[in-house]
Parts: structure tokens; C-alpha cells; sequence
């Protein structure tokens, strides 16, 4: 059993092969925030820790006397808690704006990617799911053609949601062939996933998942 009891340093609870949990483990490798990260599931969780989430999701962070549920809560904290580098724009209209991104994201890209992920889909369900998905990659091409990052000349959180999900294509099963009017995609995965941060956020279950 993974305890909260006690803790005085930050600790981010996170699942080795999540989407999520990834999400966040990214921000924290941006800023260089030490912490513990401790690798568990939910049913490993204590039940002093599943009291404050009710949800039963992870990733959850503990800091001192602070505790978070939710990813999307957890990389705005921290990117306030710890602002350098910032990983949101300064600008209430262009924070805004990162925060739709991030929403169209959760609705039109996770939905379908849990589903596969966590094989929940028949297999008529898992073809069309696994065609929808590719199809939301490719038409977004002309965004990833215009800026080295998702709408941005900077890396931003948006990036950090978007990265685990191209990182895991392979493992559910999706290629996207590097051709011609593909390049611009490929070209973001490769300036993403060869980023540092993103490397060192990547755990062994993750590392498994596709190579660099």
C-alpha cells in the first residue's frame, strides 16, 4: 500500500502507463521540480490518500499539506507554484485560448484514446474508434505545419496533453506513415519527444511503449 501519512516533501502519485499521469510527470521534468515521484495504481492506494480523492483517479500530488486530483489542475498549479519557465502564456485571452485547446483535446482525443487504450471497444467499435482518432491527427496537420509547437512558438501544457497520446499510437495500434503531407506531424513527435524533459518524464513501462 502506497501511504500519504507523514510526507513532508512533494509527492506526485502517479500510474507508470497513463496518459495522465504522463501529462503531468512532463511539467515537472520542464521545470525541474524535485519530488518523488512514486509509481503506483489506485487500488494500491492507502485508504488515508483514496479519503481525499473521490474520484479514485490518478495522477494526485501531495504538497505538504495539499492535495490534488485531476491532471488538468495539477500542470496549472504547478506552472504557478513553480513559474519558470512558464508553460502558460502571460496573456488572460491567449491562457484562455490554451485552456479550449485543452478542452477539444479531452473531448475529441481522449475519449476515443481511453477506449482504446483500456480496450473497452468491440472490434467493428475499435476499427472506426482507431480511424476517428487518426483522422483528428491528420486534419490537424496545418496547425502543427504553422509553429514548432501546438499553436505556439513555445512548448505549453497543451503539448504536454497532446505528447503521451502521439506517444502511445503504436502500442493501440495506429500508424501514421511519414509521407510528404505527413511530415509536419512527424516533425512535431520527433521536436517533442526528443526534448529532454520529455525523456526523462518517460517511465520504464513508457520507454517500452516505442522507441525515440
Amino acid at each position: 500500500m502506497t501511504s500519504v501519512s507523514k510526507r513532508t516533501s512533494m509527492a506526485l502519485y502517479s500510474d507508470p502507463k497513463d496518459h495522465y499521469s504522463h501529462r503531468v510527470r512532463i511539467v515537472m521534468e520542464e521545470k525541474g521540480i524535485a519530488s518523488d515521484i512514486i509509481y503506483t495504481e489506485v487500488d494500491e492506494l492507502d485508504d488515508d490518500l483514496l479519503a481525499l480523492i473521490p474520484y479514485r483517479t490518478l495522477p494526485v500530488l501531495v504538497d505538504r499539506e495539499v492535495c490534488l486530483y485531476d491532471s488538468v489542475t495539477l500542470m496549472e498549479y504547478l506552472d504557478e507554484r513553480f513559474p519558470h519557465p512558464p508553460l502558460l502564456p502571460v496573456y488572460p485571452v491567449a491562457r484562455a485560448q490554451i485552456r479550449l485547446f485543452i478542452q477539444r483535446i479531452e473531448r475529441d482525443w481522449c475519449v476515443l484514446f481511453n477506449s482504446l487504450f483500456n480496450k473497452d471497444l468491440s472490434a467493428g467499435e475499435e476499427k472506426k474508434a482507431k480511424q476517428k482518432l487518426k483522422s483528428h491527427f491528420l486534419s490537424a496537420i496545418p496547425i502543427f505545419k504553422e509553429k514548432d509547437f501546438f499553436m505556439s512558438d513555445e512548448f505549453t501544457i497543451v503539448d504536454c496533453c497532446i505528447a503521451p497520446i502521439m506517444w502511445r499510437l503504436p502500442f493501440i495500434g495506429i500508424k501514421i506513415e511519414e509521407k510528404m503531407n505527413t511530415r509536419p506531424l512527424h516533425q512535431y513527435m520527433k521536436r517533442v519527444f526528443t526534448r529532454p524533459a520529455f525523456i526523462k518524464s518517460l517511465s520504464e513501462l513508457e520507454r517500452d511503449m516505442r522507441s525515440i
